[in-house]
């Protein structure tokens, strides 16, 4: 086996494989990166754990076709720091890897590919174009609420629906919070309605990875139980999670009976500056809610005690007090972009909404705390 490939986009395609490459998997060869010349001038770049794959390919010239592995995190390592534009590699028939770049030069140990797991194909898979800044926008605003919790499986990941009509919608939620988001994600042509599927949270990691590179030209299709994501010459397999999602539906108020509109920056930097003196293990915040005000309070028998009040723009309703998880709201806060947020209560023990003011398309809710 021997080819040469420009060193940058050698570096490049290693580089997507890290978050992929699994040092503490039960079978070694999981931490290898597999390299595959091809006759027709193309090197293979691939790395799975069996639940998430990279799978790419980048031009090369190939004078001698093969297939080996090797630990990817050290030749990502050294692909990266090599001085020269082209690295030439050949590999030897006692499966030594020589790396040679301008005046450098390197020896890894590779192992046989025929002991590499047999990786998915997306020939055949019909591929539905869909607008990537759209999904990464998606995933930014819903997956930071997922749940971590191993026992609950179902809550591991991200609900991903397509509506129909070009729509796609993205749900998480840890049992004490939720996050929804709805865009219009069409491209070329419509997206097709779908059943939801779960994307678990390595692969939803590893889908943001490829939206940042691909940006909006991406394709998306399904292959038995795996989620398949396609830009150029680059394919994502995602492993689903074999569970069913919650209810969602009903957690979010139905209707409301006290509305808030305040700005989202002021509120935020309260928030945040009231959460110092909050419990270490429950973060509780109470809001208080009165006329034209709204006090932020947090009591802390081992620390001492904080107060602030917020004008707000807009209230109606009579007055209230409610307590939140400052670090959940301070999280939702944190992936809008608008000026100003919306927070629709009903009752001290009922779930709180909040919302984008003026943007339709995301909504959070936030189960109360008892103070």
């Amino acid at each position: 086996m021997k080819f040469v490939v420009n060193r940058d986009l050698f570096a490049r395609s290693l580089s997507r494989l890290q978050g992929v490459l699994n040092r503490k998997a039960t079978l070694p060869v999981l931490s290898n990166a597999l390299l595959e010349a091809r006759p027709e001038g193309t090197l293979r770049v691939a790395a799975t754990d069996l639940d998430v794959t990279f799978d790419g390919r980048i031009p090369a010239r190939v004078e001698a076709p093969g297939r080996i592995t090797v630990d990817g995190k050290r030749l990502y390592d050294i692909a990266r720091s090599l001085p020269g534009e082209e690295v030439a590699i050949t590999v030897t028939p006692e499966q030594q890897i020589q790396l040679k770049c301008k005046n450098a030069e390197f020896v890894l140990l590779g192992q046989g590919a025929e002991a590499y797991p047999t990786l998915p194909s997306a020939e055949g898979v019909e591929l539905t174009p869909i607008d990537g800044v759209a999904l990464r926008e998606l995933i930014d605003r819903t997956a930071f609420s997922a749940s971590t919790d191993e026992s609950r499986p179902n809550l591991n990941g991200v609900y991903f629906q397509c509506l129909g009509e070009g729509r796609v919608r993205m749900v998480s939620t840890d049992g004490h919070r939720l996050s929804q988001g709805e865009r219009d994600a069409r491209r070329e042509k419509d997206i097709p309605a779908r059943d939801g599927v779960i994307i678990p949270r390595k692969g939803v990691g590893e889908l943001k990875r490829l939206l940042d590179e691909a940006g909006a030209e991406v394709s998306f299709g399904f292959l038995e139980n795996n989620l398949v994501m396609a830009t150029g010459e680059l394919r994502l397999f995602v492993r689903l999670i074999d569970a069913a999602f919650p209810d969602y539906k009903q957690v979010i108020p139905k209707s409301t009976q006290r509305n808030v509109v305040l700005e989202r920056g002021t509120f935020l930097g309260s928030l945040k500056r009231i959460a110092i003196l909050a419990s270490e293990r429950t973060h509780g915040v109470r809001v208080e809610l009165s006329g034209e005000r709204m006090v932020l309070t947090s009591d802390n028998p081992d620390l001492g005690k904080a107060r602030e009040e917020l004008p707000l723009d807009g209230y109606t309703g009579g007055d209230m007090s409610i307590a939140f998880n400052s670090k959940y709201v301070v999280e939702i806060l944190g992936v809008l972009a608008g000026d100003k947020v919306e927070i629709a209560l009903n009752e001290a023990l009922s779930p709180g909404l909040f919302r984008e003011h003026g943007n339709p398309d995301y909504l959070f809710v936030v189960m109360p705390m008892r103070l």
